[in-house]
């Protein structure tokens, strides 16, 4: 699925004023710490319950699993209270503290092919909960968009570091109704069996990670998925009984997360390396309808090549074993993976991709890019073969919108050998 938040990733047109609030957490005694936790908890609660309950007023789904989202939420905020304090939060130093609040309301406005156009509002909050030369940029954004496919798109993702980055919270709540392309399985489908399916998804993802040493987080990463389909084509590939979960269906897992990450900057970066990694077990005992294990690697180099010049590479590999429903599976396509193909149309049990992009300003806020990337799904019935490897090919201009917040608009032309032209209108960069 593709869809933008008015984040680092997202669209916007105008930045509106942004209104800026100091914050000291420091300054508050230890024990109003842990009871302003207990009471963000409950509220936390209450606000998933609302949005959960009127979820299935509208579409009868995910009230099954309410229990078993929130028990590892419940589990991951616990970890969160026994281990996120500061260490110098007894000590109470006040001038340790250069945390600013930024809120800012703005339009969502984008384009991608398996979008169309799409019009909505959000709001980004950017904060910082420790000394401003340790700890890495928080950030919040929610919005509301629909999109001229008549889809709907209710989201709220967040990534938050606590002090000197001890900790990290990871997470998306959102509810959409959303209208996907199916092709088939595999690298070898067709376009003329493309086929349309609607449906409504509620979504929970929440992942933590403790530091344990300097630029290294372990922890723990949980996934809901709700699928419920409420429109196929009749005589379709999705009615054949051919394919797992073409009558839709939950998916749940857990398990552990492991994030390296040395980029000078978290939003924006210009040199580091970043490589996350988890493995998941989706299991009928988590609230999931398949059965299955998924394991998955990001691997980024950011290489600075003059002061101006950068080369940015990105390892993708998504590897599946098990009982996965076709709406899990790896794959290629869309504005961040292999750019030129049409998101979805190549999937299977496994996907690799390497990307590649040059990135160049060329004026103060105007800069162009130039991007390749080769990649492929396969899976024991679809064995990789090199012959069978598709390749995208492009070019972009960017916008920087705010010089102090790096944020690029960006606009990217994008093809692979046989298939459509591809236009991309979005925010921040693909990798």
């Amino acid at each position: 699925m593709s869809y933008q938040v008015a984040s680092a990733n997202s669209e916007t047109i105008n930045k509106p004023k942004s209104s800026f609030k100091e914050i000291s957490i420091f300054s508050i005694k230890p024990f109003l710490i842990n009871a302003l936790l207990i009471q963000v908890l409950t509220t936390g609660r209450q606000m998933v319950n609302f949005i959960l309950t009127w979820c299935a007023e509208e579409s009868q789904v995910i009230m099954t699993y309410v229990s078993s989202i929130m028990k590892y939420f419940a589990l991951v905020f616990l970890l969160f209270l026994l281990c996120s304090i500061p260490d110098g939060l007894a000590r109470q130093d006040k001038d340790s503290i250069n945390s600013k609040l930024t809120v800012v309301v703005l339009p969502i406005v984008y384009f991608t092919p398996e979008t169309s156009w799409v019009f909505g509002a959000g709001t980004v909050a950017n904060f910082k909960l420790g000394q401003a030369s340790e700890t890495y940029e928080s950030q919040i954004a929610t919005g509301i968009a629909y999109s001229l496919y008549d889809q709907i798109l209710t989201f709220s993702n967040w990534r938050i570091y606590t002090d000197e980055n001890k900790n990290l919270f990871l997470g998306e709540l959102g509810w959409y109704r959303y209208v996907f392309f199916f092709y088939g399985i595999g690298p070898n489908v067709e376009e003329a069996n493309r086929e349309s399916y609607n449906a409504i998804l509620p979504r929970f993802r929440f992942s933590y990670a403790r530091q344990i040493k300097p630029n290294i987080n372990l922890g723990l990463r949980y996934t809901f998925d709700n699928f419920k389909i409420t429109e196929k084509l009749d005589g379709g590939l999705l009615t054949s009984g051919d394919y797992v979960g073409e009558n839709g269906g939950a998916i749940s897992g857990l398990g552990p997360l492991l994030i390296y990450d040395s980029r000078d900057n978290q939003l924006f970066p210009t040199k580091g390396n970043y490589l996350e990694t988890s493995i998941q077990r989706f299991d009928g005992f988590l609230g999931s309808d398949f059965n299955y294990w998924n394991f998955m690697v990001d691997a980024r180099k950011i290489f600075q090549l003059k002061k101006d010049q950068l080369l940015a590479t990105n390892l993708l590999g998504q590897f599946n074993a098990g009982e996965a429903p076709f709406f899990a599976l790896s794959q290629l396509g869309g504005n961040k993976v292999m750019r030129g193909l049409f998101e979805g149309k190549y999937r299977d049990m496994n996907l690799i991709a390497f990307q590649t992009e040059y990135r160049r300003m060329f004026l103060p806020r105007w800069g162009a890019v130039a991007f390749g990337g080769v990649g492929n799904v396969f899976s024991s019935e679809n064995p990789f073969e090199l012959g069978q490897t598709k390749v995208t090919y492009g070019v972009g201009g960017r916008f920087k919108l705010t010089k102090k917040k790096k944020l690029n608009l960006r606009l990217d032309l994008a093809h692979s050998p046989g298939e459509d032209l591809q236009f991309y209108f979005t925010f921040g960069e693909a990798f």
